[in-house]
């Protein structure tokens, strides 16, 4: 109840902070000049990696805290969850590996799993310089915060599925001044994936394990680890939309209508997300 309590707040403070006035656009004399993006229209939203395996005994109670936190913020919260590490290396009883390259590049660069499971990143801000992780009890007011600020950016995606390929049309614009290098990750997650998971929590499930366990958000493809840079203008431009095209052969055991596309920009240097979507492999 307490922590129901704690989210309801939070949520509150988001709403405060997010409202904003709408600045009507300047007078053009040149027709030629694009006009400014309406940002008020642009809804800034957040990404929640959660860094979790199937030998974690904990992640179970972490997974209901994202999914309460993703019931709360709707379509504003993107969360996904990353099996990395040496919680998510298979065994014997649990032999299914659902680890990445790129899992395993983040996990390793942002160290996560090394500071032990369940740990997460909030658009991949620091806390303070160099350190990234946030335990599960801080998700909440980390997300409030990030919801507080302004887009700098919007993203659409436009995906197409047909034999087993799924094509995606990611464009990307810039809706405030940024200096700086750009990167556009994309991604492809999977939910109601079947599969045992250890739990010492028996409010979720089972102890000491779930052999049905239902993992959702689950990361199974990135184009790279790091993504395509978006642009070399610095500043950035804004209003200038950038787009990628991206085609993906669809492995056997993704199940489409299971799966979302999600993507996000970030800054090269700092790691920091300004903007993330996401969008069903079919509507």
């Amino acid at each position: 109840m307490k922590i129901l309590k704690i989210i309801s707040i939070i949520a509150a403070v988001s709403i405060l902070f997010y409202a904003c006035e709408k600045i009507e656009p300047p007078f053009k004399e040149n027709p030629d000049t694009p006009e400014p993006p309406d940002t008020t229209t642009v809804l800034k939203k957040v990404l929640l990696e959660d860094y979790t395996g199937h030998d974690c005994v904990n992640c179970p109670s972490a997974a209901v805290v994202a999914e309460d936190l993703k019931e709360l913020y709707g379509e504003r919260l993107i969360v996904m969850a990353v099996h990395a590490g040496f919680f998510a290396r298979p065994k014997a009883d649990m032999p299914q590996d659902f680890r990445t390259d790129a899992g395993e590049a983040w996990d390793q660069f942002f160290g996560v799993s090394a500071a032990g499971n369940p740990n997460g990143l909030v658009n991949r801000v620091e806390r303070s310089e160099g350190d990234y992780i946030f335990n599960v009890g801080e998700w909440g007011t980390t997300i409030a915060a990030e919801m507080a600020k302004e887009p700098e950016a919007k993203i659409t995606i436009d995906n197409s599925f047909a034999q087993n390929k799924l094509t995606s049309n990611i464009t990307s614009e810039f809706v405030t001044p940024l200096n700086g290098t750009y990167n556009l990750l994309y991604c492809i997650t999977q939910d109601s994936i079947i599969g045992p998971q250890m739990n010492n929590d028996d409010n979720v499930g089972d102890t000491p394990k779930i052999e049905n366990y239902v993992f959702m958000h689950m990361l199974r493809y990135t184009n790279s680890s790091w993504g395509e840079k978006l642009t070399d203008d610095n500043p950035v431009v804004v209003g200038e939309e950038y787009e990628i095209e991206i085609t993906v052969d669809f492995e056997t055991d993704w199940v489409p209508k299971d799966c979302h596309v999600v993507a996000f920009i970030f800054d090269t240097e700092k790691k920091t997300i300004i903007q993330v979507e996401e969008a069903k492999v079919i509507e």
